[in-house]
């Protein structure tokens, strides 16, 4: 989730040369790659699609009847909440425990809830993967470094001229996401704090990828063009597959593995109303 504006972006997009495979063969995939034991999977959602949800679950389930032990890094559990987190799981017995202690706002967490009970039964590890929206929006308001320390902007060479390629097609990705309808002012603001979100994700993998990790977080985020792949380093990208659940139907065949996803697994749309009516009247005024 970027801003609490992504709410209002229509839902599941993905875009882009990309390979689509049915369930069953995503098994299969993923049954062989998880038996190298530190494979990380990047694993996208539609936040509000419970059948997306439903058959993400279905393949994680799948990876860790291989006696796949990955850490699990979640973007729905803010990074101030790893300790609250750490004791949660820890000390809780069920998810619903784990959620009350650590889990934040803006969240359906009854389509998380199954994956925190099958960390909780195999005595995995569950990592905070965001920043949390006051985070997000000091990027938004006053840049990088607002969010991310010295360190960590020379790590991921944010201290160096940025890459317009990448920052354009975020902001591509984030004006389409809400509709065309954002005031030209707060753009660049979201699209930092999109980078900010992404290169935390990224930071988080690095440091819990040893032994395999899986990551849970929207199929924005999970882009390998300009999401979180883009910032892993070049032995990380050689044993990351990275998988969107999508509602698009316009989505297209790549026989050589280019665009934005590895693979992308096809589900139906949810019912849900228009999602730019939320901007009718307003953003465009605000100009």
């Amino acid at each position: 989730m970027t801003m609490h504006l992504k709410a209002a972006q229509p839902s599941g997009k993905v875009r882009g040369l990309l390979t689509l495979v049915p369930l069953v063969a995503l098994f299969a995939f993923g049954s062989a790659a998880a038996l190298a034991n530190n494979t990380i999977y990047l694993l996208g959602e539609v936040h509000d699609n419970p059948k997306a949800h439903s058959q993400r679950l279905e393949f994680i389930e799948k990876l860790l009847s291989q006696s796949f032990k990955p850490v699990i890094a979640m973007e729905q559990f803010d990074r101030e909440n790893q300790a609250l987190l750490q004791q949660a799981m820890t000390s809780c017995q069920d998810a619903d425990c784990v959620i009350q202690k650590a889990g934040g706002k803006g969240w359906e967490w009854a389509y998380y809830k199954p994956v925190i009970e099958a960390a909780l039964k195999r005595r995995l590890t569950i990592v905070a993967a965001n920043l949390s929206t006051n985070d997000a929006m000091k990027v938004v308001r006053n840049g990088l470094g607002a969010a991310l320390n010295h360190e960590t902007l020379r790590e991921f060479n944010l201290d160096l001229p940025p890459d317009a390629g990448l920052f354009q097609k975020q902001k591509t990705a984030i004006e389409v996401g809400h509709c065309n309808m954002l005031p030209a002012s707060v753009v660049q603001g979201m699209v930092n704090a999109q980078v900010a979100r992404d290169v935390w994700m990224a930071k988080t993998i690095r440091e819990n990828a040893s032994h395999g990790l899986i990551l849970l977080a929207g199929n924005g985020h999970v882009r390998k063009d300009i999401g979180v792949y883009h910032w892993l380093n070049g032995a990380e990208r050689t044993r990351t597959e990275v998988i969107a659940y999508s509602e698009d139907k316009s989505d297209t065949v790549s026989e050589q593995g280019a665009g934005e996803y590895d693979r992308v697994v096809r589900v139906e749309p949810f019912e849900r109303g228009d999602p730019c009516e939320a901007f009718t009247g307003k953003s465009k005024l605000q100009n």
